[in-house]
């Protein structure tokens, strides 16, 4: 694996450069700082499959055709799934040259499913390295048609409410993660992404983003790096005002710190509520998902804070925001 990220990180990419896993410090997650989010997850009460959808719980590696290509993935069924109650649903999009099975390994949404009683998804990406085409490059796959082949796929077989299917992603995986909530704004109701920011598009989804203020692959002021060739990004929080704006929401945030490492901006005034946009940002912290367990070189992609936990912010985000609440 280091020496995987080794070669990564030396060689340019396209759009979200990614998986540059993370380096890490200190010791376990301390707790985690929230906003004030404006709703809270209610299931429905009647919201149950008839027929129920029976699926053993567990880790399965499946298969698709999408495209004209054999496309794959991971499904994640949490334990007590009993294929009547109707479940939320998290697409989690890897970074560039990672596979599945090491993203799910990273980012711990499965563990949070077993607690929280939500399914995920966790797809491969094309390609050698594997990426994901999120600016419709020629040749490339289409990632969004994908998407939606692997959300009927799912749909069809779990007991899903399809008003809690959210996308999250890292770096150029959360390139992904906003463009399917671009692209596809009727069936993703909230998107969470680390170390990434997508320029050409703006939708009225909620947002929870995390960003390192020492990023050494997606830079948190924008510009370029020497991973990234002649590619330039924008500025983070220019990128995260725009969207709340897409939102409704006041373009400038209330700014907080709910701990030494961690600058919260909370968007006011949204279409739905204050905090339906949220920036993390991190302070001195680098190409890394928060709270990640996976002990990766910090001098490669610098320092993983342990203050928050990036994948429970993340689903407590997406509990509280059904899709049109």
């Amino acid at each position: 694996m280091i020496r995987i990220l080794l070669a990564l990180c030396a060689a340019p990419a396209a759009v979200f450069l990614t998986a540059c896993s993370p380096g890490s410090s200190g010791s376990g997650p301390a707790s985690t700082p929230q906003a004030t989010v404006s709703a809270a997850a209610s299931p429905v009460a009647d919201a149950v499959c008839q027929p129920a959808l029976a699926h053993a719980a567990g880790s399965f590696n499946e298969t698709l055709s999408s495209g004209g290509l054999s496309r794959t993935y991971i499904l994640h069924v949490p334990a007590g799934y009993d294929g009547a109650k109707r479940v939320p649903l998290v697409l989690a999009y890897h970074g560039w040259t990672m596979f599945a099975d090491q993203f799910a390994a990273y980012d711990g949404f499965d563990g949070a499913a077993d607690k929280a009683g939500f399914a995920v998804v966790t797809p491969n990406g094309t390609g050698d390295p594997q990426a994901w085409n999120t600016g419709d490059a020629a040749g490339g796959a289409d990632d969004v048609q994908f998407t939606k082949d692997l959300l009927a796929k799912v749909e069809g077989e779990l007991c899903v409410d399809e008003d809690r299917v959210y996308a999250a992603g890292y770096s150029l995986g959360g390139g992904m993660a906003l463009r399917a909530a671009c692209d596809l704004p009727d069936r993703i109701a909230a998107a969470g992404v680390v170390e990434a920011v997508y320029p050409t598009c703006m939708a009225a989804v909620p947002l929870v983003a995390f960003h390192g203020t020492s990023d050494p692959i997606v830079p948190f002021d924008g510009g370029q790096t020497g991973t990234t060739g002649a590619l330039i990004f924008p500025v983070v929080r220019r990128s995260v005002s725009e969207w709340a704006r897409a939102l409704g929401c006041d373009g400038l945030p209330l700014i907080s710190h709910p701990n030494s490492e961690i600058e919260l901006s909370t968007f006011q005034r949204c279409s739905y509520g204050t905090g339906d946009v949220l920036l993390y940002t991190v302070i001195g912290g680098g190409h890394t998902w928060p709270g990640a367990a996976i002990p990766l070189p910090e001098n490669i992609v610098g320092k993983t804070t342990r203050q928050i936990s990036a994948t429970d912010v993340i689903w407590e985000f997406f509990a509280a925001h059904p899709r049109g609440h």
